[in-house]
């Protein structure tokens, strides 16, 4: 009868350590898909900043090209028309090609 007594409490024993491990690897598994969750957030947080200053340097480089077709505009007015200015006053003479 001591045999039984100690294998059953032997094979309660050994459930009591598996219903242990069942929970103890339970709570590392949610510890580790709420570190991944918490990176997945923090990734998304990361790519829509980005998303963001990707834009704003859009926006910034868009506006510097309009500044610069404008000046380069300006200036190719103004050298039309001091030729044209040059051409009526003096003898010289406008080189269409450049």
């Amino acid at each position: 009868m001591t045999v039984d007594v100690k294998d059953a409490l032997q094979i309660i024993l050994a459930l009591a350590a598996v219903i242990t491990l069942i929970f103890r690897l339970a709570q590392i598994e949610a510890s580790i898909q709420n570190r991944i969750t918490e990176v997945d957030n923090r990734m998304k947080l990361a790519l829509s900043e980005y998303k963001g200053q990707k834009e704003m340097i859009d926006y910034q480089l868009h506006g510097l090209q309009e500044k610069i077709d404008h000046k380069f505009k300006r200036l190719h007015d103004g050298q039309k028309d001091l030729q044209d200015f040059l051409a009526k006053t003096t003898n010289f003479v406008k080189r269409e090609g450049l």
